[in-house]
């Protein structure tokens, strides 16, 4: 099948998609090394080759130990291949697939309203272009889908409720949602606030080291906690948290793009690419996320700490090897010693290399309250540190003294002590970790069964089971009836008893304090803020 480009999705051996590139024509390499087009890092450094020269496709073996193997079968030399198969890199699928046939081109009119001026941006989900509302004379940015989503209702139906609640966040680090559009006979597409400027993704490879410095980056950070804050406020979480995500204007204001689109449609597009994908990028998601539990803001704080953490050491918390294995059960190495292992040196306040592990903590619980935490604890990082101890010179030698009188040979007398005395506690001056997160009021909501609810369900089973046995002895013409009976008689009392009973207790890990609800906000008994 001739092809001026093709898409290229990686995943991971459990099937789950890591990421995504759509390539043009030439020859682009693969393997471990920095300048690789596709980067896989349990492969060698330059592992293989992929070839795409006058619309005919060809996969290169580069006579590795390892090797690559095609649809699972070895490859030796170069080989043609087409869009569809698979290609099997060390620990890494390689699926192929003819890109998104969008075909927009400059001047068109789509919806009788909107005119493209020039494409932004090109990807396996649909292209991205700068477009004029004839309306309301104004530009934005215009983001086409792919057709396949056109075809699929409920990717459609997700992706609409995404943009009903994405569209009302109004705040000025959040880049504006405007409508989902569905011209007849044509893919839908997103219309969104244009901003000017480069993803944190792309300005990270133009920094020494591939990595920025914290003074750079702090109020950008600031920023998207500020973002953060306000949306979980409004009870909407992004889901799909990376640089790739965050564009820098020429003001250096940061913009936080993709409420919820990106991941809406991973979920339609992983249907038709590859099974087990998720939403979000798979190197920023939360075990929780990954394990495909309801969205929470902890599942944002997670993937703001490894966030911070590739943009100062220069790669994601895990990168390499199986990440859905080491996300869900390896604890992320501390900052220094992934800055040490890749020779890189970068200074980062330690208060910031400790918000940025807390938020990494597998149990959401561990992790900070909200992302006006984070922006406190990080504030800690700005105070100015205490002017250096100067050494002082070394003291005379203490000489033994009897105050005149010749050294006796009898032990000194006993001195007494009080038992219910206890030694002066030595205050730090500066708090620690632990204290500055006691002194935050941070906690979290316990819930436990309650025995009291599943003693109740227990005896309604019973009765029930009572009343189904006693089913043997009723005429063929009666047991419909009685059948319905027992239903009413079980839903009806399950229902009542997880109205009166409920079926969970929650309390508070700070004062352990009952609690009505297990929604987030102050401990009515010790004004703790619980998540």
């Amino acid at each position: 099948m001739p092809t001026d480009a093709i898409k290229v999705l990686i995943a991971g051996a459990d099937g789950v998609v890591l990421s995504e590139f759509l390539l043009g024509e030439g020859v682009h390499a693969i393997g471990s090394a920095t300048g690789s087009a596709i980067l896989i890092g349990g492969a060698e450094a330059e592992h293989a080759r992929l070839h795409l020269q006058n619309g005919e496709l060809f996969i290169e073996d580069l006579g590795t130990t390892a090797g690559i193997f095609l649809d699972g079968m070895g490859v030796r030399g170069r080989l043609g291949v087409s869009p569809g198969q698979t290609i099997q890199v060390g620990d890494r699928w390689l699926a192929l697939q003819a890109p998104t046939s969008v075909q927009a081109k400059a001047d068109e009119v789509l919806a009788r309203r909107y005119r493209l001026i020039r494409p932004i941006g090109r990807g396996g989900r649909g292209e991205v272009w700068l477009a004029r509302d004839e309306e309301l004379s104004e530009e934005i940015a215009l983001k086409r889908l792919p057709p396949e989503m056109a075809n699929d209702a409920v990717a459609i139906s997700d992706l609409r409720r995404e943009v009903q609640k994405s569209r009302h966040l109004s705040h000025n680090n959040i880049i504006r949602i405007h409508d989902l559009v569905q011209p007849p006979g044509e893919p839908a597409f997103v219309t969104l606030e244009f901003i000017n400027g480069q993803d944190l993704a792309t300005m990270r490879l133009s920094q020494p080291g591939n990595c920025f410095k914290w003074e750079t980056l702090r109020p950008l950070m600031s920023q998207l906690c500020d973002a953060l804050e306000y949306a979980h406020q409004n009870k909407i979480v992004h889901r799909d948290l990376k640089p790739a995500n965050m564009m820098v204007d020429a003001g250096g204001n940061l913009k936080l793009a993709d409420f919820g689109i990106a991941a809406s449609m991973a979920d339609s597009l992983s249907r038709s690419s590859m099974q087990g994908s998720v939403s979000g990028t798979t190197l920023y998601m939360s075990p929780q996320q990954m394990r495909g539990e309801i969205p929470r803001a902890s599942d944002d704080l997670y993937a703001l700490g490894s966030t911070f953490y590739e943009l100062l050491t220069s790669r994601p918390p895990f990168s390499s090897g199986d990440v859905t294995y080491q996300v869900l059960n390896v604890e992320a190495k501390p900052l220094a010693e992934r800055l040490s292992e890749l020779g890189l040196q970068n200074q980062v306040p330690d208060a910031v290399c400790a918000m940025i592990m807390a938020c990494l903590a597998k149990d959401p619980a561990h992790r900070p309250a909200s992302a006006a935490a984070v922006e406190e604890w990080i504030s800690s990082s700005d105070d100015s540190s205490l002017p250096p101890i100067s050494q002082l010179a070394p003291l005379p030698p203490i000489t033994p003294s009897t105050l005149g009188h010749a050294p006796s040979d009898e032990p000194p007398p006993l001195v007494p002590t009080r038992s219910d005395t206890t030694p002066p506690v030595l205050e730090s001056p500066q708090p620690t970790v632990h204290e500055k997160i006691a002194a935050a009021g941070w906690g979290s909501i316990e819930a436990r069964d309650n025995p009291w609810y599943q003693g109740f369900i227990a005896v309604v089973a019973f009765f029930a089971l009572l009343l189904v046995i006693g089913l043997r002895d009723l005429p063929k013409d009666k047991i419909l009836g009685s059948v319905i009976f027992i239903l009413i008689f079980w839903f009806g009392l399950s229902a009542i008893g997880k109205h009166l009973l409920k079926p969970k207790r929650f309390t508070c890990s700070q004062c352990g304090g009952k609690l009505l609800s297990d929604q987030p906000g102050p401990c009515p008994h010790c004004d703790a803020s619980l998540t």
